[in-house]
Formats: C-alpha cells, structure tokens, sequence
C-alpha cells in the first residue's frame, strides 16, 4: 500500500526510526490516544503496535501509512486501513445483513498541533479513493467516541453513515459506514 501523495501530504510507509516522533505527537498527548488508541500513553505497547506496522510486507494492501507534510518533511500523524470481524451480531447496517463480517476500518490520528488544518480530510479522502477505486471494497468501516467531534465530523465530511452503536458497553459510541458509490448495490 501506498506511497500515496495530495497537493500538501504524503503518506508513506513509517520508517523505524520515526517511533519516538509518534510517540510523542499522538500516543504520549491523552488529549489524542483518549479518541484514537488502547495503547496510549504505554511506551513499551505503542512501540510494539509501531513496529508491526514498520515491518508490514510491502505488498500489502492494508496496514499503516505515515502522514507527512511534502515541502517540510515533517511526520504529523498516520491514516490506517485495517481488516478487522466486527462482533456486534445484532448490529444491522445493510437492511438483514449483520455487522459480523470482515470490514476494512479507515483509522487516522493526528498531533494536535496539526489539527484543523484540513490534514486529516486530505489523507483520508486519498485513503478513501484507494480503498474504493483500487482495492474495489464494498464500504469502509469506522469508529467514533460520542465526545470526539472532531471524528464525528470528519467521517460526515467524508460521507460516512453515522450510526448509534447498540452496544452501549462499548466506548465507541458511533458506528460510521462508508458504502462505495462505484459499485452497484444487488
């Protein structure tokens, strides 16, 4: 998966040595883990959860993509596509067709010093275009906190479907569906 580029970012694969700036920038601000990982603020785990993603093969069509500023070179967060078995069995999202299957979840997370500046739509709307145009998968999948508005309006932004999670147990309050436009419903 990728390298990928838009007019102000390039995603690309994260290098090893790139774990401390990410560290830094999401996982040790529980202003950004809060909304975004389990992991958070757990040197040891995050660094784990990073080095998967470092050595993921280069063919894969899923995994995690580094978000960095073009001109300055400069790392400002990631953008994920994941492959997950969503077990909420009662949850329906396409009419009788239960939320248990395997769905792609599109997952980013920025430093907060980038935030509001249009960065998350731009790679996302690219990792959108890729996930539909080139790999053709039927819809993506996503999570949101009820108190993460800024989530919750950007998978709006994107077009995402928000749907109350009947869960109630679960901290993701909002399940978000993006269905593709390119391929015909049956």
């Amino acid at each position: 998966m990728g390298p990928f580029e838009t007019d102000r970012l390039r995603l690309r694969k994260f290098r090893a040595d790139e774990f401390e700036t990410i560290f830094r920038i999401i996982y040790s601000d529980p202003g950004v883990y809060a909304m975004y990982s389990s992991v958070g603020g757990d040197f040891a785990a995050a660094q784990e959860r990073f080095m998967q993603a470092v050595y993921q093969p280069n063919n894969s069509e899923f995994g995690r993509l580094g978000v960095e500023l073009k001109e300055e070179q400069i790392l400002i967060g990631q953008v994920h596509l994941d492959p997950h078995v969503w077990t909420a069995p009662d949850f329906v999202v396409n009419g009788s067709a239960p939320f248990g299957a395997i769905e792609v979840e599109l997952a980013f997370a920025f430093g907060k010093e980038y935030w509001g500046f249009g960065y998350a739509y731009e790679a996302c709307t690219r990792m959108v275009q890729y996930a539909f145009e080139e790999l053709r998968l039927p819809r993506l999948v996503g999570g949101a906190m009820l108190e993460n508005e800024r989530s919750v309006n950007l998978h709006e932004r994107l077009g995402y479907r928000l749907v109350r999670n009947p869960d109630q147990r679960d901290v993701v309050g909002w399940i978000t569906i993006l269905d593709n436009p390119g391929l015909a419903k049956s």
